[in-house]
């Protein structure tokens, strides 16, 4: 039964070097500075058990492949990174990445997250001069989040969700990441890694997977499987 749908964005930016898709470009645009747009789309399902109904703690999460929905390419008419740090550089960019966010229907409250970390990897790249097949790409991921109930225990076997805890050793010699400066989201509690509720660490799984420290302790005293993956985690039940 599905009880509570939401969504949110995660957004990546990373400067890359191949070749630029200039659609719907004139001639005389083709200098400057250029930003690759990609538009994602993607859908999270999650089964709960909790007895309280208050459904912080799914059972299980699958997250759909994401789907590429659009991409477009501008041109900020700046000769390198640094001058786009400039006063003059910035109040040309951000005018331009605020009209191609209008017209991908990205949510205003996300605009300043999007020039944010553009901006971030600018300053990354401010000593370089743009070569022409040099771009900076903005991944924009857009995830539905659905919440399904579950009332038994059969019910989540027969969704191929076996209760079986990870090894105490396993989960002890997780790795161990800081969450200063760290982008993103631990999709079992939906929560941004650099929340001050979680005590500023995280635990990497084997499978490169990320997740707040005592969010993924618990999932894996319950399931040795990887939230996202399902990766399997050293486990004592030789099934």
């Amino acid at each position: 039964m599905l009880i509570d749908e939401s969504d949110y964005y995660c957004i990546h930016v990373r400067k890359t070097t191949e070749e630029p898709t200039l659609n719907n470009l004139s001639q005389n645009q083709n200098q400057g500075v250029p930003i690759k747009f990609e538009l994602y789309s993607s859908t999270d399902n999650a089964w709960t058990m909790a007895e309280d109904d208050n459904f912080e703690h799914p059972v299980r999460i699958i997250q759909e492949p994401l789907d590429l929905i659009t991409e477009t390419t501008i041109r900020v008419p700046c000769a390198s990174s640094a001058e786009l740090l400039s006063n003059t550089g910035r109040h040309t960019a951000v005018p331009m990445v605020t009209e191609v966010l209008n017209t991908l229907n990205i949510p205003e409250h996300e605009h300043r997250s999007v020039v944010d970390k553009l901006f971030s990897a600018f300053v990354e790249s401010q000593d370089l001069t743009i070569e022409p097949d040099n771009i900076f790409v903005v991944g924009i991921e857009h995830v539905i989040f659905r919440m399904h109930f579950v009332n038994d225990y059969q019910m989540v076997y027969g969704l191929g969700f076996p209760f079986v805890p990870a090894t105490a050793s396993s989960i002890e010699g997780l790795e161990e990441v800081s969450v200063d400066g760290l982008d993103g989201t631990c999709v079992i509690c939906m929560e941004n890694f650099g929340e001050d509720d979680f005590g500023g660490h995280a635990r990497r799984l084997p499978c490169s997977h990320l997740y707040h420290e005592d969010c993924i302790v618990e999932w894996l005293e319950t399931s040795h499987l990887c939230p996202v993956c399902r990766y399997p985690m050293p486990h004592n039940n030789a099934d």
